[in-house]
């Protein structure tokens, strides 16, 4: 998908094209592209002018975050979130493209995110000719971003963490191992996009006017704030799976002790209607018309003193560990 922006009498206007060559660019418009092929690239460095070999980064799914600004045109490349999963909440990571020249401004994504909508609801007077605070828009969206998506990485994270409270099952655990991994994705990302951050901070183009240097400013804020929450949610989340295995196992203990109770109880009708049950004259029962009914008393009432006294039992080495 090809999206282009206008700013056209105050009003950024988007048009969308699926072929490049029925594009009509004008001088300061923003081209989006999401989910690029090279016959598609090829096309935008033709229309645009921008150095192919740029933009040729964006169909390198591993490619690494940098700027490159030593030709007339500039990149930037850095980490962008993404949903890979609605259903499963699974997110993911991948490289987000920004190049420019002295006349159009492009954005290359490999997969639908949330980005270019965030820049568009949230900034209030969008100027797509001006790259470069285009550029730091862009980059401040991306660390708030990031903040969004970690809150909702947490909710999750909470929603998991009531279920483990009762469960006897591994599949808790392994829903907080895969939040961790997105978690380790999200700080690889953030440490990635904040070493671009620190280099654009030393460039004099991108602190050439006051407003890019607030702006360059409080983006190094948002993106340290990301850094922070995702080191925060990694610590609480690996305590958290340590002390819930040991709940996990501590559950099932406690089920295998009611189990044990259960066989223990059952086991002295048993054992008393096996010495009963015996076919010798001796049996002081052998001969009296209610002695079922007086074996059967006598191992109801056994097994209700038994029970009762685990029971008292479990409760008194419950009270001395706390007493511990």
């Amino acid at each position: 998908m090809i999206e282009i922006y206008h700013n056209r009498d105050k009003e950024l206007k988007k048009t969308e094209y699926e072929d490049l060559s029925k594009a009509v660019l004008e001088k300061g418009d923003w081209i989006n592209v999401v989910s690029p092929t090279p016959e598609i690239v090829s096309a935008l460095s033709e229309k645009t002018e921008i150095d192919k070999s740029l933009l040729m980064a964006s169909l390198d799914e591993e490619e690494s975050a940098r700027v490159d600004s030593d030709s007339p045109d500039t990149l930037i490349v850095l980490d962008a979130p993404y949903l890979e999963d609605e259903e499963k909440s699974i997110y993911l990571t991948a490289p987000l493209i920004i190049a420019y020249n002295k006349e159009y401004i492009v954005t290359i994504s490999r997969h639908p995110n949330d980005l270019v909508n965030e820049v568009i609801k949230k900034t209030k007077k969008l100027e797509p000719e001006k790259h470069v605070r285009m550029s730091l828009y862009l980059v401040y969206r991306l660390a708030t971003l990031f903040i969004s998506y970690l809150k909702k990485i947490d909710g999750i994270t909470k929603e998991v963490e009531k279920k483990l409270h009762t469960s006897m099952k591994n599949r808790e655990l392994f829903d907080l191992m895969d939040i961790n991994k997105i978690l380790v994705y999200f700080s690889t990302a953030l440490n990635a996009d904040k070493g671009v951050l620190t280099k654009l901070l030393r460039s004099a183009a991108f602190k050439k006017y006051e407003e890019d240097a607030d702006l360059l400013d409080d983006t190094a804020v948002e993106l340290d704030q990301a850094i922070e929450m995702c080191t925060i949610y990694r610590d609480i989340l690996a305590g958290m799976m340590d002390a819930f295995a040991s709940i996990i196992s501590n559950n099932l203990n406690i089920v295998m002790k009611t189990f044990a109770i259960i066989t223990i109880v059952i086991s002295i009708p048993t054992l008393v209607a096996s010495f009963f049950g015996m076919n010798f004259k001796e049996s002081p029962l052998y001969e009296n018309p209610y002695g079922f009914w007086i074996v059967t008393g006598v191992s109801v009432v056994l097994a209700v003193l038994g029970t009762i006294a685990l029971v008292l039992a479990g409760r008194s080495n419950t009270s001395q560990k706390k007493n511990k």
